[in-house]
């Protein structure tokens, strides 16, 4: 009975650990190494449904507290988290998070205008082709999609 017990706390102690990715403990791990990066990351983002938005929106939020510049782009679908009139997700959720900490948002225009959105929430502009371009030709850029 004791070996079922110790095998049972042990599940329950390490299995949550187990499936949080390796970057979610970034904060913690890298405290000490914030903005040595010194780059710009520039997250695009294409999907505004499942898992895509969430993951996307928080990789996007530890590049800012790590101290990089840190640019979402919604284009595609995306763009439907950016709009005002939307309900509530978690994908919404972390990008009024991101936009909080000082994260800045540029809104594919036409996908905007072709998907119907017409007021963006606050925070979120906008792209244009000096906007984006102007991110994408700074030194040091990456860019990551999902």
């Amino acid at each position: 009975m004791r070996i079922k017990t110790l095998v049972l706390v042990g599940l329950l102690t390490f299995t949550p650990l187990a499936f949080q990715p390796l970057w979610a403990h970034e904060k913690h791990v890298h405290m000490h190494s914030q903005a040595q990066d010194n780059i710009t990351v520039m997250v695009n983002l294409t999907d505004d449904k499942g898992l895509k938005p969430t993951m996307a929106l928080k990789f996007a939020l530890v590049s800012l507290q790590r101290g990089n510049k840190t640019v979402v782009w919604l284009n595609s679908e995306a763009v439907r988290l950016a709009d005002a009139k939307v309900k509530e997700t978690k994908g919404v959720k972390a990008l009024k998070e991101f936009i909080s900490a000082g994260g800045k948002v540029y809104v594919c225009p036409h996908c905007a205008k072709v998907l119907g959105v017409e007021k963006l929430i606050e925070g979120a502009e906008l792209g244009s082709p000096d906007k984006v371009f102007g991110v994408l030709s700074e030194e040091r850029v990456r860019v990551i999609s999902w």
